[in-house]
């Protein structure tokens, strides 16, 4: 089974149909349909962050031919001082983005 179908299977079993995951989603059912027949590969990167913001999965490794949870996702420790001052700069503004966009 590919991805695209690992996936369409995960949508049906999360909502019960593609119909309903598309406006759960914010999604039209055509665009979520057009993710199962030109492929992840091919789809919007902000479709795919949809998606996988509704499912509670990972883009990154969706576009690397995995469904993973977040939940199971580890991430590398970032040692925050030995970034470079422009570093730290572009990394608070990244996580006062995710703030943002949660609290909205």
């Amino acid at each position: 089974m590919n991805i695209e179908e690992q996936l369409k299977e995960l949508i049906i079993r999360k909502s019960g149909s593609v119909n309903k995951f598309s406006s759960e989603s914010g999604l039209s059912t055509s665009t979520v349909a057009t993710v199962f027949t030109r492929g992840i590969s091919k789809t919007n990167i902000n479709t795919i962050i949809k998606i996988c913001k509704a499912l509670g999965i990972s883009a990154d490794e969706l576009s690397n031919g995995r469904i993973t949870y977040l939940s199971d996702v580890t991430y590398p420790l970032i040692e925050f001082d030995k970034l470079t001052p422009d570093n730290q700069t572009r990394l608070l503004a990244y996580y006062q983005a995710l703030i943002d966009s949660q609290e909205k």
